[in-house]
């Protein structure tokens, strides 16, 4: 009599409990069924700059998607001194977004959303049907740093410019397939440590050979990322274009002068001559007078 209350009592702590694992189903988590992430279109910005962000899901399962939510996110930035994350990053050195679009293919329907954060944007298209696809986008903006003169004379706070570095992007994908609620995330979703354990610790018959279980999730999708980099001045590249044109046109007219083809380039070149030694004996008298 006293047995049964405590299995009850250990039933009922299981099943409040949350499960920390993804009930991954074999043809849902299949690398090759899995939601296409494609087409997409990186922006590389110059500090002040913005640029469109974009890509294209395709549903490759034989049924519909419902209640389809795509989160893009922002996470860190990285250069060749290191890496961090977009909260170490200062608020006004952050490239930022400000609206979520999506646009259903082919026949055009077209939706946009304020973002929820700077960082952050979300596609909710509904419904996805087999062999569809959609394409979200979004603008990346980044600040230029102003100068201390121009913020005296505009009255204005000083700002940081975006913070140059590649950006790496995440990202979030949920949908309903035959009534079953899936969750999929990119790889910048997990530290270092889970990953290597995901891929390294993988039961047999894991799809892509990851241990979806230990991740908690039905899927993994790819990250993607951007850049913001001040661009290289090309003055210094048409300089030296310039000189090298200058040099190989002297390289052949001496080369001409010394075969002796062309009288009248030899009078020319002497009349030149003339001429130089002339101006620096100029030089030279003016030098010498008190």
């Amino acid at each position: 009599m006293v047995v049964r209350p405590v299995v009850a009592l250990l039933a009922l702590a299981l099943l409040l409990v949350p499960s920390g694992e993804a009930d991954w189903d074999p043809y849902v988590s299949h690398p090759g069924n899995i939601p296409d992430f494609h087409n997409f279109t990186t922006p590389q910005l110059a500090p002040g700059d913005s640029g469109p962000f974009t890509l294209e899901i395709s549903n490759r399962y034989a049924e519909p998607l419902e209640k389809v939510v795509v989160t893009m996110e922002i996470y860190m930035r990285a250069d060749i001194e290191g890496s961090e994350t977009i909260g170490a990053v200062a608020d006004d050195a952050r490239p930022r977004v400000e609206e979520g679009c999506w646009t259903r293919l082919p026949n055009g329907e077209h939706e946009c959303a304020a973002a929820p954060s700077a960082q952050r944007a979300t596609f909710s298209p509904g419904t996805l049907a087999a062999g569809e696809a959609v394409r979200f986008s979004t603008d990346i903006h980044s600040t230029e740093e102003r100068s201390w003169l121009r913020c005296t004379l505009l009255s204005s706070r000083c700002e940081t410019g975006t913070a140059e570095g590649t950006y790496f992007v995440r990202f979030t994908l949920e949908f309903n397939h035959n009534g079953t609620t899936r969750s999929m995330l990119s790889r910048g979703h997990w530290s270092m440590t889970d990953w290597e354990a995901a891929t390294t610790d993988v039961p047999d018959g894991a799809p892509g050979n990851i241990n979806l279980t230990a991740l908690g999730v039905d899927g993994v999708i790819p990250d993607s990322s951007f850049g913001v980099k001040e661009p290289i001045p090309k003055w210094p590249l048409y300089v030296m274009i310039g000189l090298t044109v200058m040099f190989a046109g002297l390289a052949v007219v001496f080369y001409l002068e010394e075969e002796g083809a062309y009288p009248g380039l030899n009078k020319w070149l002497q009349q030149q001559r003339g001429k130089l030694n002339q101006l620096r004996l100029r030089l030279k008298h003016r030098e010498r007078r008190p």
